[in-house]
């Protein structure tokens, strides 16, 4: 009942706020896109708004586009992030292309749509959030979704049924999910170190727990290998100054005892040799190869979006999926694919790096962290992302978006700075000219 009542009242705020405060449709929007509300109260919500067939995302997206079009597509001087979103819509046009060239078909129009459906709320995000204000609610939104998820997660794991190893989540499988909760929990964990609030320090923190102790039933090799990743370029990135070490040193020390004994020997199994490997292990490095051998006869646009498993069948004689993000791009959509979808990780990581180590001025001290927190994110997404393929998992590009945000507002601060100066300038014209 407690999930009908919040996810009704959400929906209604997001209808009617929607036109006139198109923030907070974006905000709602989110939040049901990382939450899933009908995966996680599947007991007692219908999977549609009042069954009409709508999806409540999709019913908080039509007043929310309105909106934002009423209010002038918001600010679309994105400065240094037109490069990483470029790129992300090269992406998506590639695939729309690719789909086209190979044969459309209802899986494909799916994803294409779910591609389309990203980037506008990406975008929409991006041209609402130019104040450091609403980027903290941004934030703090996918934090409440992820870590809300991790929550009722762990309490089914404490009750005896590890529901994300056993039925998955969100039509997500353990590996999937558990990508996401390394992004959330890396999000959750430097957003703690930002805070200046005490109570939201510590809600950040336990969101982060939670998130990494999901990561840990969860019995990914992917999950587990990204998190190890997440701590080695945590601390290579912090400033080491006696609180971010003390806190660093804490959250290891609940990070290893967490690791138990099963999900360690599950993780050392990643690093075995090819004849100590298990069946998931080995059907990997064999369906890697396979999109090897692929990418080099179909290069431009691949076997077609959705079409790999069922063309291993017929190609190789064996039923198998990529189980790598970059391979999947690879032999779905062609190596241009990949490389657009590459450049946008790698330009939006790269362009943290000056505000990391604090060569840009920024309007908070709080974004130098936020900074922190995307590049991590990245890196650790990838590194992960190679052992599971990932459809448009909204948390991480949502993450991502933050970044991009970031460069927004400090491109926007540094044209508001030229004005002022210009101004100024002005003005001492005008009095010497007077004086004169």
């Amino acid at each position: 009942m407690k999930g009908y009542i919040f996810v009704y009242m959400m929906t209604v705020l997001g209808i009617f706020a929607s036109p006139f405060m198109p923030f907070i449709g974006i905000c709602v929007y989110v939040l049901f896109g990382v939450l899933v509300p009908n995966a996680l109260w599947y007991y007692s919500l219908d999977e549609t708004f009042l069954n009409t067939g709508i999806g409540f995302s999709e019913i908080v997206a039509y007043p929310l586009i309105v909106g934002w079009a009423l209010n002038h597509f918001g600010n679309l001087n994105i400065g240094k992030a037109t490069l990483p979103f470029t790129c992300l819509c090269a992406y998506t046009f590639w695939v729309f292309i690719s789909s086209i060239v190979t044969g459309w078909t209802p899986m494909g129009q799916v994803q294409n749509l779910m591609n389309v459906r990203l980037i506008l709320a990406m975008l929409i995000a991006l041209s609402l959030c130019d104040t450091p204000k609403r980027l903290r609610m941004f934030i703090w939104v996918i934090i409440f979704a992820n870590g809300f998820v991790a929550f009722e997660l762990n309490m089914s794991y404490l009750q005896g049924f590890n529901r994300l190893q056993q039925t998955g989540y969100a039509g997500m499988d353990n590996n999937f999910f558990a990508v996401s909760m390394v992004v959330g929990s890396i999000l959750a964990f430097f957003t703690g170190l930002a805070e200046k609030n005490v109570c939201l320090k510590g809600l950040a923190f336990l969101a982060a727990m939670l998130q990494a102790h999901v990561i840990m039933f969860s019995m990914s090799r992917g999950g587990m290998l990204g998190l190890v990743l997440a701590f080695i370029f945590t601390f290579l990135v912090l400033p080491k100054s006696m609180t971010n070490l003390t806190i660093f040193a804490l959250a290891l020390v609940v990070g290893i005892s967490m690791f138990g004994e099963t999900p360690r020997k599950r993780f050392v199994t990643a690093f075995a040799n090819m004849e100590d490997l298990d069946g998931s292990a080995q059907s990997r490095l064999k369906s890697w190869t396979n999109c090897a051998i692929v990418m080099r006869e179909k290069p431009v646009f691949g076997v077609g979006v959705t079409k790999w498993a069922s063309y291993t069948q017929s190609r190789f004689g064996i039923f198998l999926e990529a189980h790598s993000t970059w391979f999947q791009a690879a032999v779905d959509s062609g190596i241009p694919a990949l490389l657009f979808l590459l450049m946008f990780f790698f330009t939006s990581a790269l362009r943290m790096l000056p505000i990391i180590f604090q060569r840009i001025k920024v309007p908070d001290p709080a974004m130098y962290h936020y900074a922190r927190m995307v590049f991590v994110a990245i890196v650790a997404y990838g590194c992960s992302a190679q052992f599971v393929s990932l459809y448009a998992m909204e948390s991480v590009f949502y993450t991502i978006t933050i970044g991009l945000i970031i460069l927004k507002i400090i491109h926007l601060q540094a044209l508001e700075e030229k004005e002022q100066e210009r101004l100024r300038m002005l003005e001492m014209q005008e009095r010497y000219g007077y004086s004169m």
